[in-house]
């Protein structure tokens, strides 16, 4: 029995060692020989406290020896792929035109409304209207045209002082109907020059600030140069809707008749009893009778 219970010691004391190396190899293995790396990053001082324990734990035991400790890198990090985008190492210096001072009396640079600045240069989306108060002339055009820019007041005002009959055409280079029947206020022109003031009252202007009246002022006096329209012509700055509300008038073309004493004393519409109305048929005849 004593022999039997001695040969059982060294076995107990074998195992008990193999089973400290054995301990001490996995927790090798899993500290860092070769094991791949987690998603959450261990503690810095993790690895080296784990590895000393267990080395002192086992002094004068066969173990793997403990991997060194990592040391911080004064280089940045650089991430994992798919973990996002990198971030320079230094701050990127960014020009902002806002925090410069700007000089008084000297155009701001580098925004996108400036000439060279890049990008689309936006246009003037807010002009100054013209003056309604004053008649302003546009001087006579290549074809020979004396185009006047005036308020509807100042041409209404201007066809009750005439002292003679007075035909106004109430136009837009963009009525169909207006441009067919303009011809005839030409040849009653021409035909009555002596008894009869014509006047052409272009009202293109519809009130938008991004097309004031100038806008059109190319367009008309080429209209009026091909007519050979050489009396009274005026470009409204009042808005054309303006026009029509204070006149009486549901649309145009529109043709108003004052009499010597500056009276009104017919309107042709293309609507109600003069709907279709014609220089040659209706107006020329009326304004014949109204001469005597």
């Amino acid at each position: 029995m004593s022999m039997r219970h001695s040969d059982q010691r060294p076995l107990r004391q074998r195992a008990r060692k193999l089973s400290r190396v054995l301990v001490v190899l996995a927790a090798a293995l899993v500290i860092g020989c070769g094991g791949e790396p987690s998603d959450t990053p261990p503690p810095e001082s993790a690895s080296v406290d784990t590895g000393e324990s267990a080395a002192s734990e086992n002094a004068g035991e066969s173990t793997t020896p403990a991997a060194p400790a990592m040391s911080a890198s004064p280089t940045p990090a650089v991430p994992a792929a798919g973990t996002g985008i990198q971030l320079p190492d230094q701050a990127v210096e960014i020009d902002n035109p806002t925090d410069a001072p700007s000089t008084p009396g000297q155009p701001e640079s580098g925004g996108p409304t400036q000439p060279g600045a890049g990008g689309i240069e936006m246009p003037d989306l807010d002009p100054a209207p013209p003056s309604d108060e004053s008649a302003a002339n546009a001087g006579p055009s290549d074809s020979g045209v004396d185009l006047q820019f005036a308020a509807w007041p100042a041409i209404e005002s201007r066809a009750k002082s005439t002292g003679k009959i007075t035909v106004v055409d109430l136009w837009s280079t963009v009525c169909e109907p207006c441009i067919k029947e303009f011809p005839g206020l030409v040849r009653l022109s021409e035909s009555m020059s002596d008894e009869v003031v014509c006047i052409g009252v272009s009202v293109d202007y519809d009130g938008r600030k991004s097309r004031p009246p100038e806008y059109y002022s190319e367009k008309v006096t080429a209209f009026l140069g091909a007519m050979g329209a050489d009396f009274e012509n005026y470009l409204c700055n009042t808005p054309s809707d303006d026009v029509f509300a204070t006149v009486g008038i549901p649309s145009i073309p529109a043709v108003l008749i004052f009499d010597a004493d500056g009276k009104l004393v017919k309107q042709f519409v293309d609507a109600g009893d003069t709907v279709g109305f014609s220089y040659e048929t209706h107006i020329i005849p009326f304004v014949e009778k109204l001469a005597g």
